[in-house]
């Protein structure tokens, strides 16, 4: 007969293992907020990176040479760069099976258009989007502050716009082991 405390809670343990390795403290910061509205009970214990910018091949790269055994490696870049660079990143990731999600122009543009409805920005220039994000939103000195997202971005705010911005549906459903 065993001899443990039915009183004592079962330890959660993951299905999935996932590594997000965003660009940048931006997507690092963002990716944080998404996992603790959907990813706590998902079954998926994902962990987020900070890529601390670069070329977007040396991202990919280091997204790579991340240590752990994942069964999914994604990377998140803005596509801001010039072709050659973003073709080079997606050659690389393509050999070492790593995902690309790219934010278009940047990651400012993305939520931009989650918090204006209707509204386009992937036509607009990075610089605009990220100061716009920063004067109406959020300052820059609290993109570093996880709970400012939290005040911006609500679960139904996301929720709510998923339906409509197909890379932030995707984020979303893999956090969900969707």
């Amino acid at each position: 007969m065993s001899r443990t405390n039915p009183y004592k809670k079962k330890r959660r343990s993951a299905k999935r293992t996932l590594l997000m390795y965003g660009e940048g403290l931006g997507e690092e910061m963002f990716l944080k907020h998404l996992r603790s509205l959907y990813a706590y009970n998902s079954g998926v214990s994902v962990t987020i990176r900070n890529g601390k910018g670069g070329n977007a091949k040396s991202i990919v790269i280091n997204a790579i040479n991340e240590p752990g055994d994942f069964e999914r490696r994604i990377v998140i870049l803005d596509n801001d760069k010039n072709q050659r660079e973003m073709s080079q990143a997606r050659d690389e990731a393509k050999k070492k099976g790593v995902e690309i999600f790219e934010n278009s122009p940047c990651l400012e543009a993305t939520l931009l258009s989650i918090l204006r409805l209707r509204q386009n920005f992937s036509t607009k220039q990075a610089t605009w989007c990220k100061s716009e994000f920063e004067t109406n939103y959020m300052d820059k000195k609290k993109r570093t502050e996880l709970a400012e997202y939290g005040k911006i971005f609500s679960k139904q705010t996301l929720d709510a716009q998923r339906t409509k911005i197909v890379g932030l549906n995707t984020l979303i459903s893999i956090m969900e082991n969707n």
